[in-house]
């Protein structure tokens, strides 16, 4: 009984080994990378507009860097794809931040991961008679 046990056991781990040897489409080349890139940084505060939104965030752990969103950006066209997404922040431990991401160092899509509810802290409004300039189709790039 214990023979046959252990003759099982080390035929199911030969048959794993031979399983696991990387295949042609597994193995790393250069073809098969991509030039998607994305930066993370967090979110300090959201100054909300009629038009857009003016994020405050935080550069490197030293500093403060504003950047507009326009909120037209949520909206979709068949031609071209919206490039701001919202997600809810998850309770708990998590900060709010933000995720810009490029495709060959070109501009493609912004998201937020804020919580929902603008009776939060992080959330406030922008100052009356103060011009918010949301007429740009990509986002300037951040000073990280």
């Amino acid at each position: 009984m214990k023979r046959t046990i252990c003759i099982l056991l080390i035929a199911a781990a030969f048959v794993c080994t031979v399983a696991a040897v990387p295949t042609e489409r597994n193995e790393k080349n250069e073809e098969n990378w991509t030039d998607l890139m994305y930066v993370n940084v967090p979110i300090l505060k959201i100054l909300d507009s009629r038009d857009g939104y003016v994020v405050l965030y935080s550069k490197n752990k030293t500093g403060v860097g504003k950047t507009v969103i326009p909120k037209k950006w949520i909206y979709g066209k068949p031609d071209e794809p919206r490039k701001l997404k919202i997600n809810n922040l998850p309770k708990g431990k998590m900060q709010p931040y933000m995720t810009v991401i490029s495709k060959g160092g070109e501009f493609k899509r912004v998201v937020l991961t804020i919580p929902p509810s603008k009776n939060n802290a992080l959330w406030g409004v922008v100052g009356r008679g103060v011009a918010v300039d949301t007429d740009k189709d990509t986002l300037e790039p951040l000073e990280l």
